[in-house]
């Protein structure tokens, strides 16, 4: 069964039933709904952070920071429009990205100073990497995200770091574009902010452990008003030893935030 509308609870918790195996019990339904609730309700309507990321190429790579400023807007539940801009950046590299998500990774954007204009990105390979770094598009999304188009199934909840996490484990929908073949994310019940993502490749020891894992800091989540934020967090890539340290320094919830700041025509001002 695939998931096509997680935005949608109602529909949701039908399908991800059934993709779990699991009848439609009281028990179960809660569980199921608890965890679509709690990701949406983590998702403020706008949000605005500055923030580092420290990368290397590989385990014996120099590494190099990349200073960045971060804004999202929600228009409606589950759907975000989101644009990076990297501070400082050279004209021929990429300064600024904009995409949006919601059921799945929309149309991306990128900005070179150099090329004067932004440019669609593909969702995979090299140019969804953000800045260079091994952090792609689609795990950017997935930090913040739990449920995309996929088969989906609840996996038995689990403590992390001494906090009650629900665990839930999804195999991307064919037509998803995803980089991975299964991606098992553990989850803070309390408060409702993904701790721990594993990205599974079967291409990379076939499939039977994690290529890359994301994992937050057990310090590492701040409370912004009633929304949790990761601000210290690590993906690293067991594949070519590659590692991205995510480093907030500010994270604020702008009530005025422009919503033509999301536009591909406005990359080239926030790139600046």
């Amino acid at each position: 069964m695939t998931l096509r509308r997680a935005g949608w609870v109602a529909g949701c918790l039908a399908v991800l039933c059934a993709c779990a195996g699991l009848a439609p019990s009281a028990r179960a339904a809660a569980s199921i709904a608890d965890i679509l609730d709690c990701a949406l309700r983590n998702l403020p309507p706008a949000g605005h952070a500055i923030a580092r990321l420290v990368t290397r190429a590989s385990a014996n790579a120099p590494e190099r920071t990349i200073d960045f400023e971060y804004w999202s807007l929600q228009a409606e539940q589950g759907m975000r429009r989101i644009a990076i801009a990297r501070i400082g950046a050279p004209a021929n590299e990429v300064s600024a990205y904009l995409f949006t998500e919601g059921d799945a990774i929309g149309e991306a954007w990128q900005y070179r100073a150099a090329k004067g204009k932004a440019e669609r990105v593909r969702l995979t390979g090299e140019n969804a990497k953000v800045f260079g770094t091994n952090l792609s598009l689609e795990d950017f999304a997935r930090t913040a995200r739990v449920v995309f188009p996929g088969q989906v199934r609840l996996l038995p909840e689990a403590t992390l770091d001494g906090r009650p996490v629900y665990v839930v484990e999804t195999r991307p929908a064919p037509d998803s574009k995803s980089e991975y073949e299964r991606l098992v994310a553990s989850i803070d019940k309390e408060r409702c902010l993904v701790l721990r993502r594993e990205g599974f490749d079967e291409q990379f020891d076939g499939g039977k452990r994690p290529r890359k894992i994301y994992a937050v800091d057990s310090d590492g989540v701040a409370m912004q008003g009633k929304y949790a934020v990761a601000t210290r967090a690590t993906l690293a890539d067991a594949k070519d030893g590659s590692e991205t340290r995510l480093e907030v320094a500010k994270f604020d919830l702008p009530e005025d935030l422009d919503p033509k700041k999301f536009t591909p025509e406005a990359l080239a001002q926030l790139g600046r």
